[in-house]
């Protein structure tokens, strides 16, 4: 069946198409991304996507060809926000702020940051410098796992756990503000050391 769009009702045909598909997008979206769980993470987006869109999607070449453009694309987004993110890190690392030219938002960043730090410091050590390995340094969770010789379902235990704990403390527009910026905390690995 090519067409997903024939498929409004069928959970089947799309979970047939997880099944069959999942391995070889993972694989063709790690050679991209050279990162197991953001190729992981992109493919699964990709198949929630098509699941989202199934009523109105037709799809008009083979689903494997339409899979894997999709996957493609996913990736390429996924490089463009981590270039963002980069960016964003960068001009406040070096103190430069696109937007930010009156003193009423430098103090606002400055309440921000101050607001971050202090949640941060309420996390339990271990939590807190898997936390910041993952969102401040950019390491994969098998990455944080091998250097602290721990499993990846640990990390994965403490990043959720960060983040609770954080989504509680923080304002919306705090916790909104840290997890899109990711490295705009030049000052955080004090806590760490």
């Amino acid at each position: 069946m090519e067409a997903v769009k024939e498929s409004k009702n069928d959970y089947g045909l799309l979970e047939q198409y997880f099944f069959e598909y999942f391995e070889v997008l993972h694989t063709y979206a790690y050679t991209i991304l050279k990162d197991n769980d953001e190729a992981k993470d992109v493919v699964q987006s990709v198949f929630m996507q098509l699941w989202q869109k199934r009523e109105v999607l037709t799809i008009r070449k083979s689903v494997r060809s339409y899979l894997y453009v999709a996957t493609h694309n996913h990736c390429l987004n996924h490089i463009k926000s981590r270039k963002i993110r980069r960016k964003h890190y960068d001009q406040f690392a070096s103190g430069e702020q696109e937007g930010t030219s009156t003193l009423e938002e430098h103090i606002e960043l400055a309440d921000l940051k101050k607001e971050v730090l202090a949640a941060m410091k309420t996390l339990p050590d271990k939590c807190r410098e898997i936390f910041y390995k993952s969102r401040f340094e950019e390491k994969s969770y098998a990455e944080i796992a091998q250097e602290l010789n721990i499993s990846v379902k640990t990390v994965e235990a403490q990043m959720g756990k960060a983040l609770r704990i954080l989504r509680t403390i923080l304002s919306g527009k705090t916790f909104f503000w840290l997890m899109i910026s990711c490295h705009l905390l030049t000052g955080i690995n004090k806590l760490i050391q």
